[in-house]
């Protein structure tokens, strides 16, 4: 292993949480396209790593997922995950507003997306930058 790299072991006694666990995960990781949740960073880990091919060849990250953090705050995250709950109750200005949170919590997304480093691969070549979906 080269220096620097750090190792970690993958029991499948762990509990990993699929897609179902999103809700209550607090942290998400991601390669490419295809993320998990899970209640820990090893969680999340176990349940991606269940998920990509055997020769996936793109950067791992894992983040804090349903908390807040310099791009979305806690208080934001709270209000977010209480109008999620009862959103089939909302009131108009209830519903305007989760859209608005919602809005924001992706604009997050992205922002926090694009301040990871760039990571290049074994070849040296750059990985692709991200779309920008924002029109």
């Amino acid at each position: 292993m080269a220096k620097g790299q750090t190792t970690i072991a993958l029991s499948p006694d762990q509990g990993v949480n699929q897609m179902g666990d999103r809700n209550t995960a607090e942290f998400r990781a991601t390669a490419g396209t295809i993320q998990a949740f899970g209640r820990t960073p090893q969680e999340a880990l176990a349940a991606l790593m269940q998920r990509l091919s055997g020769t996936a060849s793109v950067p791992i990250v894992i983040w804090p997922y349903n908390r807040g953090d310099a791009f979305f705050t806690e208080e934001r995250q709270a209000r977010l995950q209480e109008l999620k709950q009862r959103q089939e109750a909302l009131t108009a200005d209830e519903r305007e507003e989760l859209e608005e949170l919602l809005a924001a919590a992706f604009e997050a997304t992205v922002a926090r997306t694009q301040a990871l480093p760039v990571v290049k691969s074994k070849n040296g070549r750059q990985a692709p930058p991200l779309p920008d979906n924002r029109n």
